[in-house]
């Protein structure tokens, strides 16, 4: 591919196609370059002007991401424990909030093989242990 078009004419490089394959780490960089016809000043130019992500980072697995997650939800779920001072129904609102959020969760990391998905009765366990702690730091 020398990126001319059929009149001869050189068409501008597709840098989307060129991010995904970078990205992607299908080519090594000067593959990509000579299959879209640019140089490597222009790629690395374009890398940092646009943030792609770098060939040394190791993007973060689903299960890293869902247990992160989880953990920033438990920290939420704390604090709003602990909000005594905020009016019932908007805890309860972001309560429920939460516990979609926990279910989405819950739910992407039955993605992973292996697993089960969670049962209704599970579901609805952890949802009144919820409830409970809620009405517990109310009463405090």
């Amino acid at each position: 591919m020398d990126g001319s078009g059929r009149d001869g004419r050189r068409r501008p490089p597709d840098w989307a196609t060129i991010r995904a394959e970078y990205e992607g780490r299908l080519f090594i960089p000067a593959t990509i370059c000579e299959r879209h016809g640019v140089s490597l000043a222009q790629l690395r130019y374009r890398r940092e002007k646009e943030g792609w992500l770098s060939l040394k980072a190791h993007p973060p697995s689903r299960t890293h991401l869902v247990a992160r997650m989880l953990r920033v939800l438990d920290g939420q779920i704390r604090e709003l424990e602990g909000a005594t001072d905020m009016p019932i129904d908007k805890r309860a609102r972001m309560l429920a909030d939460h516990v979609k959020t926990m279910d989405k969760l819950i739910e992407l990391g039955a993605a992973e093989r292996n697993v089960e998905p969670p049962s209704r009765k599970d579901m609805t366990d952890l949802r009144a242990k919820l409830v409970k702690r809620l009405d517990q730091a109310a009463g405090e």
